[in-house]
């Protein structure tokens, strides 16, 4: 049974880079979100969350040979215009 992928914003708890957060300036004047330079994409195990601004792996999600739904509305109404 396949469920249907909002194509809204539901991120509850943000995941950030350690090292991102201790750099972080403390004059508020930047976010955590804004800081980071992060990549994310699907690899043979499942899905990886990359630091690109320290080159170290934030989170490896292991699909354990299952597959996962994917929304690409955004993708498909970008190039189908």
């Amino acid at each position: 049974m396949t469920r249907a992928i909002p194509n809204t914003n539901k991120i509850g708890s943000y995941i950030h880079c350690g090292l991102c957060l201790d750099e972080l300036p403390s004059n508020e004047s930047e976010s955590a979100s804004s800081y980071s330079q992060y990549s994310v994409g699907f690899t043979e195990q499942g899905l990886q969350v990359w630091c690109d601004r320290h080159n170290v792996n934030i989170m490896h999600i292991d699909f354990d040979g299952n597959s996962t739904d994917l929304c690409n509305k955004c993708y498909m109404e970008k190039n189908h215009d």
